[in-house]
């Protein structure tokens, strides 16, 4: 059996304390730079830990007020920027996909003079 790591055991802690705070499993997730998919694979893990269910950590009620914390507000996007910045944007995929096919192309045709080159 794999013995959890000390970092591990603390990371278990921390998650349990932030979730009784009422934080949900994304913003768990997000502090400790981990995927939701690895918060909810050791959910299990966490659980037996705490003495708890799995179910009961996925329960936990969301009541704190986060007001404090640092999220920066999204801006508004308005809407003819945003399709002025998309058809800009559009456009250099198009010619950096046009560059890249030409280019291709020209490598195949030195190729094969290399090849008709070097074969005689």
């Amino acid at each position: 059996m794999q013995k959890t790591n000390e970092r591990t055991l603390r990371m278990m802690e921390e998650f349990i304390a932030l979730r009784e705070k009422g934080f949900s499993i994304p913003d768990i997730a997000k502090h400790f730079d981990l995927s939701e998919t690895t918060i909810y694979k050791n959910l299990g893990k966490i659980a037996e830990k705490a003495g708890v269910t799995r179910k009961s950590l996925l329960d936990k009620p969301f009541e704190a007020d986060h007001s404090g914390r640092n999220f920066t507000p999204v801006k508004p996007v308005n809407p003819t920027d945003f399709r002025k910045h998309h058809t800009a944007a559009m456009a250099e995929i198009d010619y950096l996909t046009q560059t890249i096919g030409q280019t291709i192309e020209d490598y195949e045709v030195i190729e094969k003079i290399l090849d008709e080159v070097l074969n005689k």
